[in-house]
């Protein structure tokens, strides 16, 4: 009983976890506030990564580090961007020369990302799409799993990529 008690107070989210400051978020605002807890380490981690390793691969074919980083970035404002649009579009992901300039692109897709994902509402999520993707048919909220699992998932890789290069001090993986 107490547990339903929190969830109805807002002390809870969602997902069972403790929401930020004990307010109702709203479905959209915590998905968007657990997401950029991911982004956050993601820019903290591309931080420790020298302007050398921008091209590193750890094996032949491999996507290079930046490439990687900004694959990330670039793709899942497209997944956010959906949620509104329904439009299925490739991101313009600028060439970057240093690692400086990763970091500048990926700060600017999160700060894009994040003012779409401000403007949607618990309605947009409830709404069926349109997607012809098996996987992600059903609700618009598809769309945010799915780009929330495809952080998680290259931010991972991102960590041994760090590693491999010889990173010694990684951030924890999720900002709570």
């Amino acid at each position: 009983m107490f547990y339903i008690e929190l969830c109805l107070k807002g002390f809870l989210g969602l997902d069972g976890r403790p929401n930020k400051g004990g307010i109702n978020l709203g479905q959209a605002k915590q998905m968007m506030h657990e997401w950029l807890q991911h982004r956050n380490v993601l820019e903290e981690l591309l931080e420790s990564i020298d302007d050398e390793h921008i091209d590193f691969r750890p094996w032949e074919g491999a996507i290079a580090l930046g490439e990687l980083a900004l694959h990330v970035a670039g793709w899942n404002d497209v997944f956010v961007s959906m949620v509104k649009t329904e439009e299925f579009a490739s991101p313009d992901i600028p060439e970057c020369q240093t690692m400086g300039d990763v970091r500048k692109v990926v700060k600017e897709f999160t700060k894009k990302t994040k003012a779409t994902y401000e403007s949607l509402t618990d309605a947009d999520l409830e709404v069926e799409n349109n997607s012809s993707h098996p996987k992600l048919q059903g609700s618009k909220k598809r769309y945010l799993t799915a780009m929330y699992d495809h952080e998680i998932h290259h931010k991972g890789q991102l960590f041994v990529y760090a590693r491999l290069v010889g990173v010694k001090e990684v951030p924890f993986f999720a900002n709570t």
